[in-house]
């Protein structure tokens, strides 16, 4: 499990380079990824990571700087 295969996943779902975080199904979407990828994680600690994420970085958020962002928050 990596955060490699939670690109993949994102890249085949949505085909672009940007997350959209105004959108509810694409932060949902990305929560249950990370949450099947990494077990031990609880959904509060995602959503709040989502949540610090997605105001952190400014729009368009580019999917590889959100991820990154995901990973040090999650310490994974």
């Amino acid at each position: 499990m990596s955060w490699y295969n939670v690109d993949n996943k994102h890249k085949k779902k949505y085909d672009r380079n940007d997350v959209a975080c105004t959108e509810s199904y694409e932060r949902e979407y990305i929560i249950e990824t990370i949450l099947v990828e990494f077990p031990h994680l609880t959904r509060q600690a995602v959503e709040s990571a989502v949540k610090s994420c997605c105001s952190e970085i400014a729009a368009p958020r580019p999917r590889e700087k959100f991820l990154a962002c995901l990973s040090k928050k999650l310490g994974v």
